[in-house]
């Protein structure tokens, strides 16, 4: 899961304005930055690094004027997160013309795809799927419709890409439609970035989300083209966890999603409580929802530092129990010698959930009852969130009550999968369900 952003303007848009969009979806990736680009008269410049958008181009001239140009903010989910190789945009050139790549999310079929270039002669210089799709495209001929064309007939999974090929821009959401891509314009500027709210939040009014399997190329014109569709799967776990909530993909408000998630699991409870407690922020508006339909009040019993990171971006376990100890304070007057509901979006590994409960039973809580507004994750995903192993997921392990004692919980509670496909149809769910509908690498049929 990563952010991408793009920008295309015959009269040039500031470095810091392509950064303000870039760190509109800071929460899609916080292990590695970078940009490419084309400066108005014609010079290419970059700069790629570990670390935050406010990080990475601390030193950068802000006020350089770039033609056009692409960024990408990192979350690891295929290619070693501690390797600069791996870290966007890629880059080449082909007789002097520069083409650069960003891409969210994963391909199915990346080591077939190598395989079959290395065997061609074609060097990689990194680890990650993504490098494939610049490769193919490269090696293809003719227009960018023309490439894409042919790329989608050997390109399986999840990608959602912007590519410049010379001044040009390209903007391809995969036949699938697995990870979301917005358009926005403003005066003569084109820009293209993963989440609306993040185009929004730099004065940038949205024009519409890139439909599935659509290109867009801009040139000194911008032209739209359909490549062949295939079954619609957007990754429901975008509305659950991933995108901002203030954002709008896949035709749903993501703010609305997650408060109708949390009435439908109100309906679903009787435990006897006192309070409701979101884990913030990933479980607030859940909370709100669980607290509106119960008639629970609704309190921040558990405050979050906003200088620490997603605990589930992290890139291994003891990263992710650091950030939870580092960016959640339980409030004392608000849980000692309480009934707790404690609300979340989503249970994955589990480890988060325990150390936050342990929190919690330290400060006085009389009894924590967790409430998640999805159902079990049973199954690992290959479309770019980070659970590569069943090994790692609770529910895979464990059924509800184990999870529970594992937690240290005094009950637990999923929102019931038939509801959320009932509300979700022609979605990805496959990580909710075990059934994959599309191909993927063989290792998943293994337990």
């Amino acid at each position: 899961m990563c952010g991408i952003v793009g920008v295309r303007s015959e009269t040039g848009v500031s470095l810091g304005k392509l950064l303000e969009v870039l760190q509109g979806l800071q929460h899609r990736g916080q292990e590695a930055s970078g940009f490419i680009g084309i400066t108005v008269d014609g010079k290419e410049v970059g700069h790629r690094s570990f670390g935050l958008v406010s990080e990475v181009f601390k030193e950068y001239p802000k006020d350089l004027r770039l033609k056009v140009a692409i960024a990408h903010t990192r979350y690891s989910t295929h290619g070693e997160s501690f390797k600069a190789e791996n870290v966007q945009p890629f880059v080449g050139f082909i007789g002097g013309k520069m083409i650069a790549l960003v891409h969210n999310g994963n391909l199915t079929n990346y080591f077939t795809l190598r395989e079959s270039l290395e065997n061609e002669g074609v060097i990689f210089r990194s680890t990650t799927d993504s490098e494939a799709i610049l490769l193919l495209y490269a090696k293809e001929t003719g227009t960018p419709q023309e490439r894409l064309e042919r790329l989608v007939k050997r390109v399986e999974g999840a990608w959602s890409i912007l590519i410049l090929d010379g001044e040009d821009l390209l903007a391809f959401r995969d036949p699938h439609g697995f990870r979301p891509l917005w358009m926005g314009r403003t005066g003569e500027e084109v820009w293209f970035a993963s989440e609306d709210s993040a185009l929004r939040s730099a004065d940038i009014p949205p024009v519409k989300e890139v439909g599935i399997g659509e290109g867009v190329v801009v040139s000194k014109e911008v032209q739209g083209f359909q490549v062949e569709t295939r079954r619609e799967l957007p990754c429901s776990f975008e509305l659950v966890y991933f995108a901002r909530p203030d954002s709008h993909i896949f035709g749903r408000s993501v703010y609305k999603w997650r408060f109708l998630a949390g009435r439908i699991l109100a309906r679903h409870d009787d435990v006897k409580a006192d309070v409701v407690v979101p884990v913030p922020d990933s479980g607030t508006i859940y909370a709100i929802g669980y607290s509106k339909e119960s008639g629970l009040p609704f309190q921040m019993g558990l405050i979050r530092s906003h200088y620490a990171g997603r605990s589930f971006i992290q890139p291994s376990p003891d990263a992710r129990r650091r950030t939870v100890r580092a960016k959640l304070f339980p409030v004392p007057s608000v849980i000692s010698g309480k009934r707790i509901i404690l609300i979340d979006d989503s249970l994955v590994r589990g480890t988060t959930m325990r150390e936050i409960l342990r929190m919690l039973k330290e400060v006085g809580a009389k009894e924590v009852h967790v409430r998640i507004g999805s159902p079990p994750v049973v199954s690992p995903c290959y479309f770019g969130i980070d659970t590569p192993t069943r090994q790692e997921l609770a529910a895979a392990r464990m059924d509800v009550p184990e999870i529970a004692r594992f937690l240290e919980a005094d009950s637990i509670l999923y929102l019931p999968l038939d509801d959320f496909e009932a509300y979700l149809p022609n979605f990805c769910h496959s990580c909710f369900t075990g059934e994959y509908l599309v191909p993927v690498p063989e290792e998943t049929n293994s337990p």
